[in-house]
């Protein structure tokens, strides 16, 4: 019996703990995931499809990311270039953001540098607000400001029948009947950039920069999407790693 108990003691430890280790980290099929937390090396694609981003235009690294690094930008030429094909349906883009400017660019599809050629799926400001255009359809807004000068994550989850639907910092904050881009000569995606935006560059920090090749539920941006680069497997295996110390002390 001593040893039945303690096995299930062990199986109660085991899965909650296995849960927490893994909370941080992401399981999604990213086409990029750029976390900008590697300084030497900040366009990293952490999704293992070599989709690198290169710094252009003035944008630089910093150390005051939303978690780890982020990247700054100046609102002139500052820009990240993701070279690489991107799906038209069934996707989801996000991105964490931090600025006090109300009509800056924010994400856009290209095909060629800052638009020439075309341009689609762009996430911008207006008036604080976030909008979002996904060709054919129109630009569409939400009632979300997010210009205050603090972090905020900002996803759009694009669903074949079913439209589009913005969340930010987890929260539905809108939706659009359109389910799919029609610009498909998509050549490049720049973050900190929307040829919507009032002003095309963004001016601000951007953090952990996202395009993934499915369409993400409610669930799946809160609890996946918005902490993809947060790394928190360490803690709970030490304190599995203390308890079961103490289990074979007890027994």
């Amino acid at each position: 019996m001593k040893y039945l108990m303690t096995s299930l003691l062990i199986a109660s430890l085991v899965m909650p703990f296995g849960l927490v280790a893994k909370a941080g980290v992401s399981a999604l099929p990213h086409v990029f995931n750029l976390s900008f937390d590697d300084k030497g090396n900040p366009g990293k694609d952490e999704s293992g499809n070599g989709n690198k981003g290169e710094l252009k235009g003035g944008a630089v690294w910093t150390d005051k990311g939303h978690t780890g690094g982020a990247v700054e930008f100046d609102g002139t030429k500052a820009h990240v270039e993701v070279v690489v094909d991107v799906p038209e349906k069934n996707f989801t883009m996000g991105v964490w953001i931090k600025t006090d400017q109300g009509d800056v660019g924010i994400y856009s599809v290209l095909d060629k540098a800052a638009g020439d050629g075309g341009h689609d799926r762009h996430f911008f400001l207006k008036d604080g607000k976030i909008n979002f255009r996904t060709w054919r359809g129109p630009a569409w807004a939400t009632d979300k400001k997010v210009s205050d000068g603090k972090w905020h994550h900002i996803a759009l989850v694009v669903k074949d029948g079913a439209g589009q639907t913005a969340y930010v910092d987890g929260s539905q904050v809108g939706k659009h009947d359109y389910d799919h881009s029609d610009f498909d000569w998509q050549q490049r995606v720049w973050v900190g950039f929307s040829n919507d935006a009032a002003n095309d560059y963004f001016k601000g920090l951007i953090d952990d920069a996202t395009y993934t090749g499915a369409a993400l539920t409610a669930d799946q941006v809160k609890m996946k999407l918005m902490v993809t680069n947060v790394k928190t497997a360490v803690e709970p295996a030490r304190k599995l790693a203390n308890t079961w110390g103490g289990i074979k002390t007890a027994h």
